[in-house]
């Protein structure tokens, strides 16, 4: 069973456009894109306690995105909230 009429057309009338089209296409993607968030990979070591504690926030929030990430930036943000005095004695309370 042969395949008619596949054959390969003369593009060279076409390639300016399909040149311009390539080249654009990063620059039309920015346009659309909401933001250009930049992340920095970093490591830092938890007990196992600790470990288990965010499973188990990960788990109680019930958000289908939560991943451990999200639950740093949600510590975070409660902690900014708090007094300067708040904040020294929750540290002090993790150290001990």
């Amino acid at each position: 069973m042969a395949l008619k009429g596949l054959k390969k057309t003369d593009q060279s009338s076409n390639r300016d456009q399909i040149d311009y089209f390539i080249q654009g296409a990063s620059e039309r993607i920015k346009k659309i894109e909401p933001s250009q968030k930049n992340y920095k990979r970093y490591t830092f070591s938890l007990t196992e306690d600790v470990n288990n504690e965010i499973d188990q926030l990960l788990v109680s929030s019930r958000v289908a995105k939560a991943n451990r990430s999200i639950i740093l930036k949600a510590a975070i943000h409660q902690l900014k909230k708090l007094s300067e005095e708040e904040l020294y004695q929750v540290v002090l309370n993790e150290i001990k």
